[in-house]
């Protein structure tokens, strides 16, 4: 497992520990019954479940040059790949008023 993986899941098992103190402490002061904290965490899960799916973004598919501009397009990225470009200086840039 990498570091980011193991803290990632360090974390994930902090959390669980303190929602399970809290669930218990609810209960046993008598704020939920038992049987209404895990329709609470049905429906919460339930909840996670249908959102998830609605916050995976594709890659976008307008990324390709297609055309008369493709060979030069192509030709740009071969250079920038290689480190022949050469950009120039915004401080000697002049823009149109």
């Amino acid at each position: 497992m990498r570091g980011l993986d193991a803290t990632g899941a360090l974390l994930l098992a902090a959390l669980g520990v303190a929602a399970a103190v809290a669930a218990t402490a609810l209960i046993d002061r008598g704020f939920f019954t038992p049987w209404e904290f895990a329709v609470a965490l049905f429906v919460g899960a339930a909840f996670l479940v249908v959102g998830f799916p609605g916050h995976v973004h594709p890659a976008p598919h307008n990324t390709r040059v297609h055309g008369a501009a493709a060979p030069a397009s192509e030709h740009e990225a071969h250079a920038a790949a290689r480190g022949d470009t050469k950009t120039a200086p915004m401080h000697d840039a002049t823009f149109p008023d």
